[in-house]
């Protein structure tokens, strides 16, 4: 059997050290936001290279990924202000239905009206205020890991190619670790254009059923169910939870057809999810899946993206060793 170079065995080290880190410290949005800003400038430059000069490839990659970037912060933006103009004439029109319902059987709810539904929140926002603060802190310091993490691609990125010295210590540890990372960024490229591919289903199949049904506020409910749908198990609920609220305005029928519709799409959005990612890394469907809920146990949601581009990496490496 063909013995490992020490320098290959430190790069794997190195490398699981990394993640280890990442893990440890909460850095999984951050993690997810370079590899992602990485994989479309990468992606673009090698479509432009193939009519342009390296150095313009580049300049015109990094342009177009700073137009998605400012497309998706729009779209962002847009989305919280229709939220914020939809979601209280939703709840206004829901209450009175939701009212009538629970008396009908009798569910005795802990408020009457809007009015003292809006007391309520405000007295929960009062005695959690010190969670809410926290988690603030949160979000925001989440925020400028993943600005750095964008910011560390795109100089990763534009920084010039060198060649390494393979003669000594040092620059034989870091072509071995270049390799392992250039690989595993091809794994994630493979499982992102899945994971697309997913999410396009996942909003087609829900577009058609609100657009059948002839649901109110489908305009804001399409685009809500794409984006919190990046949040495999928040977003769920809460996307839910608007479209059936969004049901209830038409009748109970409705809102029983809704949650029997969104449970049974989300439940299979695993399987999907395990399928058309197995097929594309060429892992079984139950590795596949079990990875994502490992991943999911270990770092989150972060940990059910990363999951399926671990799994293809792993397989890759372990192919590249030969067994004698």
């Amino acid at each position: 059997m063909e013995k490992l170079s020490p320098h290959r065995l430190a790069s794997y080290v190195l490398f699981a050290l990394f993640f280890a880190a990442a893990i440890a410290f909460h850095l999984g949005p951050a993690l997810i936001a370079g590899l992602f800003a990485y994989s479309i400038l990468d992606l673009s430059h090698r479509l432009c290279a193939r009519r342009m000069r390296v150095f313009t490839s580049k300049m015109s990659a990094v342009i177009l990924f700073l137009v998605v970037a400012a497309g998706m912060s729009w779209t962002m933006a847009h989305f919280l202000r229709q939220s914020f103009s939809t979601l209280p004439a939703l709840i206004t029109t829901t209450l009175p239905r939701l009212i009538e319902i629970a008396g009908r059987w009798g569910v005795e709810l802990p408020f009457e009206n809007l009015d003292e539904l809006r007391r309520a929140l405000g007295e929960a926002l009062k005695e959690n205020v010190g969670g809410v603060t926290q988690v603030s802190g949160l979000v925001t310091k989440g925020f400028f890991h993943v600005l750095l993490a964008v910011v560390a691609a795109v100089l990763a990125f534009l920084s010039p190619r060198q060649e390494v010295n393979r003669s000594t210590q040092y620059g034989a540890l870091r072509a071995e670790f270049d390799e392992r990372i250039r690989r595993f960024l091809e794994s994630f490229e493979r499982v992102l254009g899945a994971q697309v591919a997913i999410s396009a289903i996942n909003t087609t199949l829900t577009a058609l059923f609100l657009l059948f049904l002839s649901f109110p506020y489908a305009a804001f409910l399409i685009p809500a169910t794409f984006i919190l749908g990046i949040l495999p198990i928040i977003g769920n609920i809460l996307s839910n939870t608007i479209i059936c609220a969004a049901a209830l305005t038409l009748s109970l029928r409705h809102a029983v057809l809704a949650l029997i519709f969104l449970v049974v799409i989300h439940k299979g959005e695993y399987f999907l999810n395990s399928r058309i990612i197995g097929t594309s890394i060429r892992v079984p469907m139950w590795q596949t899946l079990l990875g994502i809920l490992v991943g999911e146990v270990v770092m989150g949601i972060p940990g059910i993206i990363l999951a399926p581009a671990i799994l293809h990496y792993v397989r890759r490496e372990l192919e590249s060793i030969p067994a004698e």
